[in-house]
């Protein structure tokens, strides 16, 4: 028969033969270990597009509004982010973070914001 070890601390088992784990804790040490490796990126990434929603929501609190890349970056926009697209009728391509989007707009280093509408589908 071989000896099995806790796949946490690596002490030797002792009982079942399909046992994985020494006690309670050693389980639970491992599956939180397991899962912080593997969400550590979803989480990152969820976090800037927060931050993301936050800076056009700051930056447009009328619904819509032309503002300074700059600006959006200074309260913690990362353009690289964002949810989804959207094209609208006049061939404007919108890039949205949840509810609010930007296009770019006729000055390079200006962006217009806009919040989501139920038309926008």
């Amino acid at each position: 028969m071989s000896t099995q070890t806790c796949l946490y601390c690596k002490e030797t088992l002792k009982g079942r033969s399909d046992k994985k784990f020494c006690n309670a804790q050693c389980k639970s040490a491992y599956h939180n270990q397991a899962e912080s490796t593997s969400e550590a990126f979803i989480r990152s990434v969820n976090k800037q597009l927060r931050a993301n929603r936050s800076a056009l929501k700051k930056a447009c609190p009328q619904g819509k509004a032309t503002v300074r890349k700059d600006f959006l970056k200074t309260l913690g926009m990362d353009f690289k982010h964002l949810t989804h697209t959207w094209k609208s009728t006049g061939g404007n391509l919108y890039y949205f973070c949840y509810d609010y989007g930007y296009t770019p707009s006729v000055d390079p280093e200006k962006v217009v914001i806009i919040q989501h509408q139920n038309y926008m589908q």
